[in-house]
C-alpha cells in the first residue's frame, strides 16, 4: 500500500512538472476601434476621434510609441450619414491639432482626428432665384457614423440625435439701453445674481461657465500680447428630469462671489501690470444629450470602497462615445460690459483693489 501510494506522488510530482507555467494574457489579436465623437451644429467643424486597440508580445509602452500601434494609417472612411434623407458627409482626416506628448505617439494625429467642415449649404429659394441657406446639421436631426477599415473590412458605427436650441435666456433680460450691462453688485453684499433658462430637447445635462474677458496694460504701456484674456468660473453640471424640453433651469450666485473670484485668480499672477480694464463677461451655456450624460457618469472617479465600475459605450462593434453638445452661442442677453456699480467695485473693493482695475471713470482707485 505504501509503495502504491509513493508511485502515485510520483506520478503527480510528473504531471506537474511537464506543465508550463507561462500564461499567454495575450490571447488572439481583435481589432477593436475607439471612437468619440460629438456634434454640435453650433460649431463650424465637427470632429472625430479614432483610435485603436492594440495588444503584441512585449512592452506596452514601447508599442503606444508606435504610430500605427493606436492609429489606423491610411485606412480608414469616415462617414456621417443625414438619417432623415440619406445623405452621407465623408470626413476627412485632419492634421490641425497637435497631440502633447505623452505615452502615447505624439504629436501627429493626421490618422486620428477627422473632421467635417459644417458651413450653411445654399440651394436654390421657392422663387426659382434667391438663396435658402441651411446648416449641414439640422436641428434636431438624427446622424450616423459609419466607419470602415478598407484593409480589413472592419466596421463600426453609431447614432445620435442633434440637441436643439436652448433659445433665449429667461434671465438676465435682455436690456433695451443701447449698451446693455451686467450688475453683479446693487448696493447690498448679499445681492445675488440669477440666470434663468428652459431646457432643449434631447438635453439632459448643462453646465454655465462665467467668463471674465480683461486686458492688462503692462509698463511698457501696451496690452500684454494685444490680445484679450480671460478667467474662466466654471459652475458644476445640473441634468433634467427628461429630455422632452422647456423645463426651467437656474443657476444663481453671490455677485460678490464673482468678485472675489477674480481677485483670487489675478493674485496668483506673477505678471507685473500698471492698469487692467474689464471688457464683457460671457455666460457660456453648454448642454449635453443623455448619452453623454451617462458617459461622464459612469467614467466619474469612484469616491467609494468598491472601485469597480461598469463599461459604457455606444459604439456598435468598437468602444468610445457618439453624441451630441451644443453651445448656446453669445447675444446681448449672454455677453454684456459690466455697470458701473461692479467697474468700482473691480477697482475700489476689498478683494481686487491691489490689481489696479480701472473704475467707471477709466482711473485707477486711490
Amino acid at each position: 500500500m505504501k509503495t502504491k501510494f509513493g508511485f502515485l506522488i510520483f506520478l503527480a510530482a510528473g504531471i506537474l512538472s511537464g506543465c508550463s507555467t507561462a500564461l499567454d494574457v495575450t490571447g488572439d489579436y481583435k481589432e477593436t476601434m475607439v471612437v468619440y465623437g460629438l456634434l454640435d451644429q453650433s460649431q463650424p467643424k465637427q470632429y472625430i476621434k479614432i483610435n485603436k486597440a492594440f495588444l503584441g508580445q512585449g512592452s506596452a509602452p514601447l508599442y503606444a510609441q508606435i504610430k500605427d500601434s493606436s492609429q489606423y494609417v491610411n485606412a480608414l472612411t469616415v462617414k456621417l450619414k443625414r438619417v432623415s434623407d440619406g445623405i452621407e458627409y465623408t470626413l476627412l482626416p485632419d492634421n490641425t491639432i497637435p497631440k502633447d506628448s505623452g505615452a502615447f505617439y505624439a504629436p501627429d494625429q493626421a490618422n486620428a482626428i477627422y473632421s467635417l467642415a459644417t458651413p450653411l449649404l445654399a440651394t436654390i429659394g421657392s422663387n426659382g432665384h434667391d438663396s435658402v441657406y441651411t446648416n449641414t446639421l439640422l436641428t434636431n436631426g438624427d446622424y450616423q457614423l459609419n466607419i470602415t477599415n478598407q484593409n480589413t473590412g472592419v466596421k463600426a458605427s453609431a447614432q445620435t440625435t442633434l440637441i436643439s436650441s436652448i433659445g433665449s435666456f429667461i434671465s438676465p433680460v435682455a436690456s433695451t439701453a443701447v449698451s446693455p450691462v451686467f450688475s453683479f453688485i446693487n448696493g447690498f453684499d448679499n445681492y445675488r445674481f440669477y440666470v434663468k433658462w428652459n431646457s432643449a430637447i434631447k438635453a439632459k445635462v448643462y453646465q454655465l461657465v462665467v467668463r471674465f474677458n480683461y486686458i492688462d496694460s503692462t509698463i511698457s504701456g501696451t496690452s500684454a500680447g494685444n490680445d484679450t484674456m480671460h478667467l474662466d468660473w466654471v459652475f458644476p453640471s445640473q441634468t433634467t428630469q427628461s429630455i422632452a424640453g422647456a423645463e426651467s433651469m437656474q443657476v444663481d450666485f453671490l455677485g460678490l462671489d464673482y468678485i472675489r473670484f477674480i481677485g483670487n485668480q489675478l493674485n496668483n499672477s506673477n505678471k507685473v501690470v500698471i492698469a487692467r480694464r474689464a471688457l464683457k463677461t460671457d455666460l457660456k451655456l453648454t448642454a449635453g444629450s443623455e448619452d453623454l450624460n451617462t458617459y461622464i457618469q459612469v467614467n466619474a472617479p469612484s469616491t467609494g470602497i468598491v472601485q469597480e465600475r461598469p463599461n459604457f459605450t455606444n459604439i456598435s462593434n468598437g468602444l468610445g462615445i457618439f453624441s451630441a453638445r451644443y453651445n448656446e452661442p453669445l447675444t446681448n442677453q449672454s455677453s454684456r460690459y459690466l455697470h458701473a456699480t461692479t467697474l468700482d467695485e473691480l477697482s475700489c473693493g476689498q478683494y481686487t483693489k491691489s490689481l489696479k482695475f480701472l473704475n467707471a471713470q477709466g482711473i485707477i482707485c486711490p
